[in-house]
């Protein structure tokens, strides 16, 4: 568990202690969430804050630029994307090959929205059948009783999905991997690997606890959220890009 707080302070680390530095290497993704969210916000304040009610949904058929929704969701989307990509290359394109710049060519985005897609799905077939057994505990003692016994299943799931992940910051750099290589790379990070998706999950609940209090339907909320989403993202990356440094290139943290 050790070994799995360093991974994460560092990680947190890497994001934070040159803000400069992490807005410069991934400011194309960031400007592209920045437009995206723009038109979220203008559009629909409670669907970026995350704090929607009745009326707000009733209400989004009246919006009389609905249209927008598309493109801004579309926009902070790819922006997402390009930023975790660019933050990937950032740290681990070796310092010869940085002058080429961070931001991700357009393949590279599409290789990684793919094995992405791919990650999904196969994480998907796999829960499938595990959450049956969840969705029977809940028809017969409740929604408290079935959260507790999903915690486990959400942790293996995402264990799994660490443990094949690592295919998503080699393809940034143009290496390419397959699932069974990230899985035997990852193999002696195993036990770390669970300890940090331990951290996660109550980073996670302290973030929904914190933002669920102070988060109501206007635009200061919205930006809040999008603001804390955007690192949430950054931090996450950073996690993957720590992992992948140790377990493929051999560093330390």
């Amino acid at each position: 568990m050790s070994y799995a707080i360093r991974i994460f302070v560092h990680a947190v680390s890497m994001v934070f202690r040159d803000l400069g530095a992490t807005f410069r290497a991934t400011s194309a993704g960031i400007v592209l969430i920045a437009v995206g969210a723009g038109l979220l916000i203008a559009t629909a304040p409670g669907l970026a804050s995350g704090v929607t009610n009745l009326d707000d949904t009733e209400a989004l058929s009246t919006i009389s630029n609905f249209g927008l929704l598309i493109p801004a969701f579309l926009l902070m989307a790819i922006g997402y994307l390009m930023m975790i990509a660019a933050w990937h290359r950032f740290v681990l394109l070796p310092l010869e090959q940085r002058d080429e710049g961070y931001t991700p060519s357009a393949g590279i985005v599409l290789g990684y929205l793919g094995r992405s897609i791919l990650l999904g799905l196969l994480i998907t077939l796999i829960a499938l059948p595990l959450f049956v057994p969840v969705g029977l505990v809940g028809a017969g003692a409740g929604e408290v009783m079935a959260g507790i016994v999903a915690i486990p299943l959400v942790v293996l799931l995402g264990w799994l999905l660490f443990r094949w992940s690592l295919i998503l910051p080699a393809c940034t750099i143009g290496r390419k991997m397959t699932f069974r290589e990230s899985w035997d790379a990852s193999k002696p990070l195993a036990l770390t690997i669970v300890g940090i998706m331990i951290i996660l999950a109550a980073v996670d609940f302290g973030l929904n606890f914190a933002l669920g209090t102070i988060l109501t339907d206007n635009i200061v909320s919205g930006l809040i959220s999008i603001i804390v989403s955007v690192f949430y993202a950054l931090v996450s990356a950073s996690i993957l890009t720590t992992l992948y440094g140790i377990a493929v290139e051999g560093r330390d943290v």
